[in-house]
């Protein structure tokens, strides 16, 4: 095939411009008429049509198809043109790290913030089990808004042999050989034809590092045998002097020719964060040289007085040095909600999962060496412990139990010396203060009755002398966390919509303006805390790079993040002093299963996979993997799981879907998808990939499912929340539901919508599509959704022959008459579990698991999450 000439389509992408040429391929720059973006096009050269290169340009798009990082390149399509592959991928408008090196000098700051993200994506890559082999400056892009992405898994593995003929220094590309890899950035092991792994990719990265602080590479030669031998035998050449000497070590350490001495790369990408916070006060070996010994004496002086000054006020928080975390539960499963008495001598927390509403039970423990102590016993699900201001008792919030319906605040004594007793009904996240005259009071959400919306109060502890703090939107803004400044003059407010948390805010505590949002914007915020002194704001923060702790000076200050790493960190409760706050570190994984006639058998293991679906045949899985999304708890990319064979495939690269649903003869997938502005537009697409997705709607859809014949139901989110209908074309779109509910499932034959009712929190009502009376199923039997995953209450089997019905913490199949779609159901709903039972048919599924329903009883999947955290002590100075 000669080289396409502009305007050529392909698909949906028309081609604009070649971008480059090479032994692999050609790359075009093209515009995806479709979604109006641009794209590059990489097409796999005739002469590497071969059934290996093939391979190799299909393990590209697989692998980095599979890693979801704001540093690699993503992957939105393949294909094949006149029997040439193509891959089509995001449009890198910035040039390579060549370029940008080449195009000024640099320091030293400007190469690590610039290549923290590549080593952060490159580690995100070994923690998937995959490694990249030929990480070089021509393989790391940019972007022109400054990021850096690491680009071409599987496509750049060509050989080089050692015995090749002779080459210029700088020659960096590929070659038909017995070595993997490009010459100049080469591991030893590489360079000797060894296996290779995830270290491999750690020195070529340490290369990459060293050559853009030194504007060459450790190890050169005038030929390649000559490069060879320098990397299997040679030591590097120090860095410049005017490089802080942590630097050279961390790069040093890369690049030990023993894979097993080598750093790791979240190593790097710790040191390498570290060095940048620390930069301004960083001083270099040859600044050391040149400090007189005057100089030094008065800066020691003055650091002296400094140092007095600061003995007499209270300590200002600054950044936490990671290697001093203090530890200070051990738990093998997970504490979480850590929460300090007031004289800081005691730890409360919830042994559970979850880091919201978890269910687990209240302990305590004194610290440092304490015994934990158990407070609570009982299957509620609890929320937001906190100490009284005597720190005698301790505060929880409950939410949904067996045959329980209501959010409640309880009171238990720290010595565990009675049992529980109701504080407050319809009252969580609670927290104590005094006012400005001494008395005791309490801030609290409450649902006001307008859907689910939550607000802030503020009374007395018997709920006497009452008054609005904020009132969120309605009918879907949730305020369930809200935290009192030192001073009593603002309230720090955190919240959420029916799909994830959003931004926190500072209001004032008079209520008198909703204020204004803190923290990195574009962020999911779940926790916050004051500093003692009032002079910082501290959030547990969703980004692209996980769930970390930023910090704000507050009234006026910028977003600073204060923790790092692959795990994450989730609360704030800061010690008395100001030293240090208290957070809980971990992190969650869910496998997805399959029960069927061969018993129960694990299909995934990496990626926290969840929203599984299976085939009407029961020989497909699909589902989602989740990515750190910032418009929703559970957004990710869609798979799929062929249960025979065990392999995977994944579908629609380039959508984020927040939800989906499978048409009842498996043919289509009705999907919402989170865009790059937050916006979540539902889509419609052929599974067997056919034909393009279409876009049905540009409302922000929060839930679709196939209706009648040639019809898609859905539930928009914001401001107002109804459910449409719209025909599969996007034509008659009609409003179905006009109360603020929330769609669960809709009956094969599209006449039946099941739906959550969020003001009765708990109650699931049958509404008919048509019109006509409606069914209520029950009225405590569907707890409102946490923040691990959109969960499964109700849903019929594809033939319409059984309800599965989810009822607390055990799964029934319920027949179906002929003729009908819903099952005799008492007048006014199933009152409990036991009633349930008794349905006629009724059966139990499983008891253990919440399951997701297949073709019959017999089949279903299921999630296993698997939660690892523990509470530690992390120090400000």
């Amino acid at each position: 095939m000669n080289r396409l000439t502009p305007g050529t389509a392909i698909g949906v992408y028309q081609v604009e411009e070649v971008l480059g040429e090479g032994g692999m391929g050609t790359v075009y720059r093209a515009r995806d008429t479709k979604l109006h973006r641009v794209v590059a096009i990489k097409f796999l050269s005739n002469e590497l049509a071969d059934a290996s290169a093939r391979r190799r340009f299909q393990r590209e798009a697989r692998l980095a198809s599979s890693l979801n990082h704001p540093h690699i390149l993503t992957v939105h399509d393949t294909g094949e043109l006149d029997g040439r592959q193509y891959l089509v991928t995001e449009f890198a408008d910035g040039g390579t790290l060549r370029d940008w090196s080449r195009a000024a000098k640099r320091s030293w700051t400007e190469v690590v913030e610039l290549l923290i993200g590549v080593a952060d994506g490159i580690a995100t890559a070994h923690d998937a089990g995959i490694f990249h082999r030929d990480v070089k400056p021509e393989n790391i892009l940019l972007m022109k808004s400054g990021y850096a992405k690491l680009s071409d898994f599987g496509l750049a593995k060509m050989q080089v042999s050692p015995s090749a003929a002779p080459a210029a220094v700088t020659e960096t590309r590929t070659r038909a050989g017995a070595v993997v890899g490009t010459v100049g950035y080469m591991s030893p092991e590489q360079a000797n034809g060894q296996p290779v792994d995830a270290r491999s990719d750690v020195f070529s990265f340490a290369i990459v590092m060293y050559e853009m602080l030194a504007g060459r590479r450790p190890f050169e030669g005038a030929t390649s045998l000559d490069v060879l031998h320098a990397i299997a035998n040679r030591s590097a050449d120090p860095l410049p002097a005017s490089i802080p000497e942590q630097l050279p070590t961390l790069i040093e350490r890369g690049l030990r020719k023993d894979p097993a001495d080598r750093a790791t790369m979240k190593e790097f990408v710790r040191e390498m964060r570290r060095l940048v916070r620390q930069s301004d006060v960083v001083s270099t070996p040859s600044d050391r040289k040149r400090a007189n010994p005057l100089a030094w004496a008065a800066l020691a002086l003055a650091l002296a007085v400094l140092a007095a000054a600061i003995a007499f006020k209270r300590p200002v928080p600054s950044l936490p040095v990671a290697t001093q975390y203090l530890q200070l539960t051990n738990f093998a499963d997970s504490a979480v909600s850590p929460a300090l008495s007031p004289d800081g001598r005691m730890l409360a927390f919830i042994r559970g999962p979850l880091t919201f509403f978890s269910p687990g039970q209240i302990f305590v423990k004194r610290l440092p060496d304490g015994q934990p102590l158990q407070l609570t016993n009982d299957a509620m699900v609890k929320f937001g412990p906190q100490f009284t201001l005597d720190g005698r008792s301790v505060s929880y919030s409950t939410g949904f139990g067996p045959n329980t319906a209501s959010m409640d605040t309880w009171l238990v004594p720290a010595d565990a010396g009675a049992p529980p007793r109701r504080l407050l009904t319809n009252a969580e996240g609670l927290t104590w203060f005094r006012n400005h005259a001494g008395e005791p009071r309490v801030l609290f959400s409450e649902l006001t009755g307008l859907g689910a919306q939550m607000s802030v109060v503020t009374s007395t502890e018997n709920r006497t002398d009452p008054r609005n703090v904020y009132v969120p939107p309605p009918p879907s803004g949730m305020a369930h966390r809200s935290y009192l400044s030192p001073d009593g003059q603002s309230v720090l407010i955190v919240e959420m919509d029916v799909f994830s948390w959003l931004t926190c805010r500072v209001i004032p505590f008079d209520g008198s303006t909703t204020g204004q949002t803190v923290g990195p914007s574009r962020s999911q915020c779940s926790d916050a805390g004051w500093s003692p002194d009032g002079k910082w704001i501290y959030l547990t923060a969703l980004t692209a790079d996980g769930t970390h702790i930023w910090r704000q000076r507050f009234p006026n200050g910028e977003p600073e993040q204060v923790t790092f790493g692959a795990v994450s960190e989730d609360g704030v409760h800061f010690a008395p002093d100001g030293r240090s706050f208290l957070t809980s570190i971990g992190s969650s994984q869910s496998t997805l299963w399959v029960h069927d006639s061969r018993g129960d058998r694990q299909i995934t293991s990496e990626g926290f996979s969840f929203m599984p679906s299976l085939s009407r045949d029961a020989k497909k899985l699909y589902y989602l993997v989740r990515s750190n999304g910032l418009r929703s708890w559970n957004q990710g990319s869609l798979w799929v799981a062929d249960l025979d064979s065990r392999q995977r495939q994944r579908l629609l690269p380039g959508f984020e879907i927040q939800q989906y649903t499978l048409s009842r003869d498996g043919r289509q997938i009705v999907f919402v998808a989170v865009d790059s502005e937050g916006r979540t537009p539902l889509w419609i697409a052929s599974l067997d990939g056919e034909s393009q997705p279409r876009q049905l709607t540009k409302m922000d859809v929060g839930l679709a499912y196939f209706g009648a014949q040639g019809e898609v139901l859905f539930a928009t989110i914001g401001d107002t929340t109804n459910t449409y209908r719209v025909r599969e074309d996007g034509t008659q779109l009609q409003k179905v539901i006009t109360a603020p509910l929330i769609p669960l499932a809709a009956s094969p034959d599209g006449k039946w919508i099941v739906v959550q009712d969020p003001s009765a929190w708990g109650a699931m009502i049958a509404h008919q599509v048509d019109g006509g009376p409606a069914v209520r199923l029950c009225d405590v039997c569907s707890p409102p959704w946490g923040t691990e995953t959109i969960p499964f209450f109700f849903d019929w089997t594809p033939d319409g022959r059984f309800v599965q019905w989810s009822y607390t913490d055990t799964t029934f199949a319920i027949p179906v008459a002929p003729g009908r779609m819903l099952p005799a159901i008492p007048t006014g709903g199933v009152q409990s579990k036991e009633a349930l039972e008794a349905l006629p048919g009724a059966r139990v599924v499983s008891k253990e698991e919440r399951t997701f329903p297949g073709p019959d009883p017999a089949v279903y999947a299921f999630m296993k999450l698997s939660t690892q955290r523990n509470i530690y002590r992390v120090p400000v100075r």
